[in-house]
This record gives C-alpha cells, sequence and structure tokens, in this order.
C-alpha cells in the first residue's frame, strides 16, 4: 500500500520547529485545518500553551495561517501552491 500524500513547506527553513509541525499538522490532517487556540493546544499536550501560541503567531506573521471568526487559525489556501507534495 502507498503513503498517503503529504504537503510540505518549500521554505521550511524559515520556520521554527514548533510552527512548521502545527502547520505540517495542519495541512496534512483535514479536520484540523481550521482550529482555535485551546483545540491546537489539545493536539499538542507535550507542549506549553505559549509554545503553541507562538508557533501560531509566527505562521500568522509568515502568512501560513489566518485568523477567522476572531479566533480560529485556519491555514492560509493561498500559500498552498507554493507548497509541494511528498
Amino acid at each position: 500500500m502507498q503513503k498517503p500524500m503529504r504537503i510540505v513547506v518549500n521554505d521550511h527553513g524559515v520556520l521554527t520547529l514548533p510552527a512548521y509541525a502545527i502547520l505540517d499538522n495542519m495541512l496534512n490532517v483535514p479536520e484540523r485545518d481550521y482550529r482555535t487556540f485551546e483545540e491546537m493546544c489539545s493536539f499538542f499536550p507535550k507542549d506549553e500553551p505559549s509554545t503553541v501560541r507562538n508557533a501560531l503567531t509566527e505562521l500568522k506573521d509568515e502568512k501560513y495561517v489566518i485568523i477567522i471568526h476572531g479566533n480560529t487559525y485556519a491555514v492560509n489556501k493561498l500559500r498552498i501552491p507554493n507548497m509541494k507534495l511528498r
């Protein structure tokens, strides 16, 4: 059985490891492509909430995620063409 394709960020060298991990999770687990901060923390229980918050802020600043409905982080679908399948 073939492994499913994954979306990977081409310029992942500019992201910290926590930010890359969250983005990878949001991109490749369809039911997690838009979530609140609290929900994201529950997906990464070994990380401190401040680590998750900093990573989400980094992703927002780099325009990989956007905030919708006031408190929900969503993948910026316009950035996906700049990524690749692996």
